[in-house]
């Protein structure tokens, strides 16, 4: 490990101290993740270890901030999607139609992973679950017994 290195990962606060520090800067912290900075950026930013930026996130007092935020953060991946789409013209090589494609694409999963109850077509909620646990078993793997 390099000497700036062991600096850097010194400098870095204890969890009380990143608790204080992220309520102190909490409508900027949440602000940040609904313009999709990531964790690890914000980390970073605040010179916090990052398991200590999970753990402040959820927090129970933080959890329908946090899912407020991701929710934006989806709207805006989303937006972009759109526009790569949109982007596309009409003497565009086929590279350049792929490619914008599939930046779209990619937006689009991002905003499944931080809106999954929104944008993911197979989300479901476990409201009525009671306990219990389905398993799905593929096609290729049930057995067919041989008459």
């Amino acid at each position: 490990m390099s000497k700036t290195q062991e600096i850097k990962e010194y400098k870095k606060i204890s969890r009380e101290a990143t608790i204080d520090l992220l309520n102190k800067n909490k409508e900027s912290l949440f602000r940040d993740i609904a313009n999709n900075k990531s964790y690890r950026q914000l980390a970073e930013y605040y010179n916090i270890h990052l398991p200590y930026l999970h753990y402040y996130l959820n927090l129970e007092e933080n959890q329908q901030t946090k899912q407020i935020a991701l929710q934006i953060a989806s709207y805006h991946q989303i937006d972009e999607a759109k526009q790569y789409l949109e982007s596309i013209e009409a003497d565009d090589t086929n590279a350049s139609v792929r490619k914008k494609s599939e930046l779209s694409q990619f937006s689009t999963y991002l905003a499944k992973v931080k809106n999954r109850k929104e944008f993911d077509l197979n989300y479901k909620e476990n409201e009525a679950s009671n306990n219990q646990q389905i398993v799905v078993v593929p096609a290729s793997f049930t057995r067919i017994d041989d008459k």
